[in-house]
């Protein structure tokens, strides 16, 4: 992260298109404000376009506008959000989800810096800075005709790569505790953190969602809590189950925390063998025995990786 900050930095005062990559809730829109706000153009507009929102007969229109009568229910002439944002930053949010025949209207006016309204004759400058994020694997959309290497060329200029959560190490305790500290203030609470068994958990959890995910948890953690920290109970059901089933790598030494999951997770595998096998695979009787949910036990089987048909 901190040569993240360093490229952000460094091509915030230029005027070069950026690309960022990274999996769903790094923070990719973080990083596209952060560059604008450093930015020669921070006082004019900054213009999000979710291209994976916009359905295909509506993009033309919402990114070059279109003129009146241009087309059925085109009562009026209304600007685009490339003309809006002259003068300032655009971000194309998941840009690997725009239609191909967008990609190559879209490139004719990167190129040019000038667009024309849908049913215009005249075309307009404007004075742009692309920034562009997605999630996608656009080398292998590329291979697959799916995105046109020309526009992938044109937006790469400078790459930004986003590590996922789990890859940020002890990141994940100082996110943690910023986002306790934010929400508590606003929820009207004093938390002061995590107990070291519930700082265990989020460890151990993979973070499917990244940092939007952990802003998530921690916030229905702090909705729930009635101590002065955040416990395990106060973090989700699937939260701590996942945590718990998760394996340590090889060769790393295990402290108490560690073996402690080694030994639950042993004796879950053991509980829910022998509990299948008085109630036949029969999971609600099981469920009821072992005073679960039924959602919960089947999360619990499947993290085990055991089939109630087994048993039956």
């Amino acid at each position: 992260m901190r040569k993240v900050f360093d490229t952000v930095e460094r091509v915030a005062g230029s005027n070069v298109d950026v690309l960022i990559l990274g999996p769903t809730g790094t923070g990719k829109e973080l990083i596209a404000r952060a560059i604008h706000r450093r930015s020669p153009r921070a006082n004019k507009p900054f213009v999000p376009v979710d291209c994976g929102a916009i359905p295909d007969n509506l993009i033309e229109s919402e990114l070059f506008g279109h003129e009146r009568g241009a087309f059925t229910g085109a009562d009026a002439k209304r600007i685009g959000l490339l003309e809006f944002a002259d003068g300032g930053t655009v971000f194309l949010d998941e840009l690997g989800e725009l239609p191909t025949a967008m990609q190559s209207k879209l490139l004719r006016s990167l190129q040019e810096r000038r667009i024309r309204r849908v049913g215009g004759r005249e075309e307009i400058d404007v004075d742009l800075r692309i920034v562009a994020a997605t999630s996608r694997d656009l080398d292998a959309m590329i291979r697959n005709g799916a995105f046109r290497e020309d526009l992938y060329y044109r937006i790469n200029v400078v790459r930004i790569e986003l590590p996922a959560l789990r890859d940020r190490g002890d990141d994940l305790g100082l996110l943690a505790e910023f986002f306790i500290n934010r929400h508590s203030k606003e929820m009207g609470k004093k938390v002061t953190g995590l107990v070291p068994e519930a700082y265990q958990v989020l460890k151990q959890y993979p973070w499917p969602g990244n940092v939007r995910e952990l802003q998530n948890v921690i916030r229905r953690a702090l909705a729930l809590t009635t101590d002065n920290k955040i416990t395990v109970d106060d973090l989700p059901e699937e939260v701590v189950v996942a945590a718990g089933s998760r394996e340590s790598p090889i060769g790393v030494p295990q402290g108490y925390f560690q073996l402690r999951d080694e030994y639950v997770a042993r004796f879950e595998r053991q509980y829910l063998a022998d509990l299948l096998k008085r109630h036949s695979g029969d999971v609600p009787t099981a469920a009821r025995e072992a005073k679960l949910p039924r959602g919960t036990l089947y999360r619990l089987l499947k993290n085990h990786d055991m089939d109630p048909a087994d048993y039956r």
